[in-house]
């Protein structure tokens, strides 16, 4: 269970940092292109260290999966590790066929905005199933 907290944990808080931490900041620093720019070059280490988190916080809880709420978590994690590998898989390079500013590259961009959300909020959720049930 230290192992899925410790991986839960860092996972939630790469996504969070870098959303509201990283991205928003250089949005806030520097010309919108500009902060584009470096968000996208950075996007990669980003989505590995997501996934590559995910994917390890995922196979720990299903090694200790017990009840019902394991299950659960399980689902939302899974759910999460799709969403965010379908921003590097798809999203990303179906934006890459816009140029920034334009209604196409907004639509995906909202789309990957989305599916980063879902993430946010899905990993902690899990990790709240997971923790309220070995209080018990």
């Amino acid at each position: 269970m230290i192992a899925y907290t410790w991986l839960s944990g860092a996972w939630a808080a790469v996504l969070w940092f870098f959303t509201f931490g990283v991205a928003r900041n250089l949005f806030g620093l520097f010309p919108r292109e500009r902060a584009g720019e470096v968000t996208t070059a950075l996007f990669p280490a980003y989505f590995l260290v997501a996934i590559s988190l995910g994917l390890l916080a995922t196979f720990a809880l299903w090694i200790v999966r017990r009840d019902k709420r394991d299950r659960a978590a399980l689902v939302l994690q899974f759910l999460a590790l799709a969403a965010l590998a379908a921003i590097p898989l798809f999203i990303q390079p179906s934006m890459a066929a816009y140029a920034p500013g334009t209604p196409g590259f907004a639509r995906w961009h909202g789309i990957s905005m989305a599916l980063n959300l879902f993430s946010l909020i899905a990993v902690p959720a899990a990790s709240l199933l997971v923790l309220g049930r070995s209080k018990e």
